[in-house]
């Protein structure tokens, strides 16, 4: 199956999950709970679509134990996005893609990725960390170039057996589930 295919197929099944809801508040626990998260000083999020595994409870509980969270703003077109704080997610704008975005006037751009984390969209993963994304290589590029832990949200039917890859695809460090946390020796593993 080409990514395009996959990108088609994963996307219906995504939107057949059943018990969403009961399926993000695990996913949350599982993250708020790992020893990764306790010792991340920053939180690298993003502003969940509808279908996508709600990051809402994670972005408000972050706040609330004193992290510092940020979240991607699209730069332009091509792939590139810079991260920002933000205070509370009515700083958060529609933005590229349709996607909430902080408001870059209101926030303050976060230069210092020492000791975070970095939570990770995705239609699906596979059980070895590479990640099949949306077709644009955001994440891809910037995972290229950063150096801790990342966790890919995924709910555990859309964890495939393996997946295709490109040169340029990047992998996440671990993959959290409804079902726990994988831990898939992919990058910084």
């Amino acid at each position: 199956m080409t990514k395009k295919e996959l990108r088609i197929t994963t996307a219906k099944e995504r939107k057949s999950i059943a018990d969403k809801a009961e399926k993000d508040r695990r996913i949350a626990e599982f993250l708020l709970s790992s020893e990764e998260y306790r010792a991340a000083r920053l939180i690298l999020c993003y502003a969940s679509l509808p279908d996508e595994v709600s990051t809402y409870y994670i972005i408000k509980q972050a706040l609330s134990d004193g992290k510092e969270v940020a979240l991607p703003y699209c730069t332009d077109k091509a792939g590139n996005m810079d991260f920002y704080l933000i205070k509370n997610t009515t700083s958060l704008n529609v933005g590229t893609f349709g996607v909430r975005e902080p408001d870059i006037t209101k926030c303050a751009k976060a230069e210092d990725f020492s000791s975070s984390i970095a939570l990770v969209p995705g239609l699906c993963f596979d059980v070895s960390g590479n990640r099949l994304g949306y077709g644009k290589g955001y994440y891809d590029r910037f995972l290229k170039n950063y150096a801790s832990l990342s966790f890919g949200l995924c709910y555990n039917r859309l964890v495939k057996k393996s997946i295709p890859v490109n040169n340029y695809d990047e992998k996440v460090t671990l993959l959290i589930t409804e079902e726990g946390i994988i831990n898939n020796g992919g990058k910084n593993g």
